[in-house]
């Protein structure tokens, strides 16, 4: 009798192709956009450049100990359509290809668990259960990625919240404060090592605020800005908002001719 084998690491590296950016990238805007999913408010990443760890920690819903369990299957998902952690924790199994062991503690009610997993060859990635480290307080998740490579981007604060700040610009923008409200009615909160990213508008720039209303509702489904820069635009690209497709709103940041830039953000109707 015959049996089918997979090479898990080469399907880890396919799942990361599927992606644009880089994959240290990758990982971070999937975790982040995760505890998103889950309702955090507050998102907290510290660095450890000694011990070569990467911790982010959410106040989120956090996982029973049986989603925990499903959370290491690479092909499964904890997630009823529009809420849960994704498609199982993307950024996690992806993390897998840059880290001797992730450590994901979580707590929810009564359940607090935690468990350590790793590459333990290209066709096996064995986890198990591990006294939690107190990474968490209350409730939600946290992870914990010892990278492979002491000189990795994801150990650099500066990466973290630029990358953040591209990603998820606009709970980082005051511009769009009303909206968001309705879905963050307290904010939402980053820190980098300690220090928690403020908000921000581009600096020298000009700026026309835009609301787009429906019908004749008074509170706008759509809120965005043109903006006119004096200097050369950064590298942006066409979306500043990874998350969009977890949350109910959706977010765009495009380039225009002659310095200029176009923001919106919408609140999905279905």
């Amino acid at each position: 009798m015959g049996e089918t084998r997979v090479d898990l690491h080469h399907l880890l590296e396919d799942l990361r192709d599927a992606y644009t950016g880089p994959l240290e990238e990758t990982i971070l805007t999937e975790v982040v956009a995760n505890a998103l999913d889950s309702g955090a408010t507050r998102i907290r990443l510290s660095t450890n450049a000694a011990d070569a760890t990467l911790t982010i920690v959410d106040d989120g819903r956090g996982m029973q100990r049986r989603e925990l369990a499903r959370y290491h299957d690479i092909a499964a998902s904890t997630k009823r359509r529009g809420e849960g952690i994704g498609f199982a924790g993307v950024g996690i199994k992806l993390g897998l290809l840059v880290s001797r062991e992730v450590i994901t503690e979580t707590r929810r009610g009564a359940t607090h668990v935690a468990s350590r997993w790793y590459m333990a060859s290209r066709h096996r990635a064995p986890w198990k259960w591990t006294p939690p480290p107190g990474l968490t307080t209350t409730r939600g998740t946290a992870v914990r990625l010892t990278v492979t490579n002491q000189l990795s981007a994801l150990l650099d604060p500066g990466y973290l919240e630029e990358t953040i700040r591209r990603h998820f610009e606009p709970l980082l923008d005051p511009s769009f404060n009303e909206l968001l409200r309705r879905h963050y009615p307290n904010g939402i909160a980053f820190e980098v090592d300690a220090r928690e990213l403020t908000q921000s508008s581009s600096p020298g720039s000009e700026r026309v605020s835009i609301a787009i209303r429906l019908g004749r509702r008074r509170t706008p489904s759509v809120v965005g800005f043109i903006e006119r820069r004096q200097h050369d635009l950064d590298q942006r690209g066409s979306s500043s908002l990874h998350a969009r497709r977890r949350v109910p709103i959706d977010g765009i940041s495009h380039r225009a001719g002659g310095g200029a830039r176009v923001g919106a953000i919408g609140w999905r109707s279905a």
